[in-house]
Parts: structure tokens; C-alpha cells; sequence
């Protein structure tokens, strides 16, 4: 009978030192968590708002391009040993933050429309109406003229 693996898990710094390797011993024990998820000899869980802290310090303090941010955490989330709530959700987040929408914040209220509400959304930032599936409103109820003209 085997049992489960057990679940860590992992700080913001630890998955930064990972994807950046600017640090060449705090990477390389990341990398040994890395290697245990890929094993299945470990489960990271994954909070969101780690993740949220993630983009923020690698788009703010590193100016790492939004692309390259999504690619490396897109990579991560997929990896069978990762657990994270609404992880599909988070995924489409990132792919919209590499794409058409410039704020990680935004892409999640996006992926959260796009997923859960058919996408609807109720947003005064006009340059989401430019995301494909979003139906944008700013008024309530929200009439046809109210993301056109807004």
C-alpha cells in the first residue's frame, strides 16, 4: 500500500530564486523542491495570492516581460505535483497577462469573468473591453450602450 506524498507549501521567494536563479545557492535548494514535485516525491500547494506576489515582484522589481512571467509560471501550475485552487483559472489568467491585458490583477478578474460569468464583467477600465469573450459594463443593469460609450 503506498501512501500519498506529502504536501508543502512554497513561499513566494522560494518559486523567485527558481524561475530567476539569481541566487546561486537559495536556486539550486528551490531546485531540489522542483525535483521532488517532478518525481512525485513531494505535492507544492500553491496559494494565490503567492502567486499574485510572484508576478508582482518579477514584473515590478525584476522587469521581467509579462511573457516570460507567464511562460515560467504556466509551466510550473501545469506540473502534475502542483496543487492550487481555481489552478485552471490561474493558468488562463497568466495567458491573458502575456497577451492582452497589461496587469496581472486584471487578467484574474478576466479569467474569473471568462470562467465563471459567461464573461461578464462590471469594470470602468476601458481597455478590457478588448479581450476577447469579455462583455465589459459600467453601468447596472448594464445596457448595450454602457461599454461602448464609457
Amino acid at each position: 500500500m503506498s501512501s500519498s506524498p506529502p504536501r508543502w507549501a512554497a513561499d513566494a521567494n522560494v518559486i523567485l530564486r527558481y524561475l530567476l536563479r539569481d541566487h546561486e545557492q537559495l536556486a539550486e535548494k528551490a531546485r531540489g523542491l522542483f525535483e521532488a514535485v517532478e518525481d512525485g516525491r513531494v505535492v507544492m500547494v500553491l496559494n494565490p495570492v503567492t502567486l499574485a506576489e510572484v508576478v508582482f515582484v518579477m514584473a515590478s522589481v525584476y522587469k521581467v516581460p509579462n511573457v516570460q512571467i507567464s511562460d515560467g509560471l504556466v509551466s510550473l501550475l501545469q506540473a502534475d505535483g502542483v496543487v492550487m485552487s481555481e489552478k485552471e483559472q490561474y493558468i488562463r489568467a497568466l495567458q491573458l497577462f502575456a497577451g492582452p491585458v497589461k496587469h496581472f490583477g486584471d487578467a484574474c478578474v478576466c479569467a474569473a469573468a471568462l470562467e465563471e460569468c459567461e464573461g461578464r464583467l462590471f469594470s470602468f477600465d476601458r481597455e478590457l473591453s478588448t479581450v476577447e469573450g469579455i462583455e465589459r459594463a459600467e453601468t447596472f443593469p448594464p445596457t448595450d450602450k454602457s461599454a461602448k460609450d464609457s
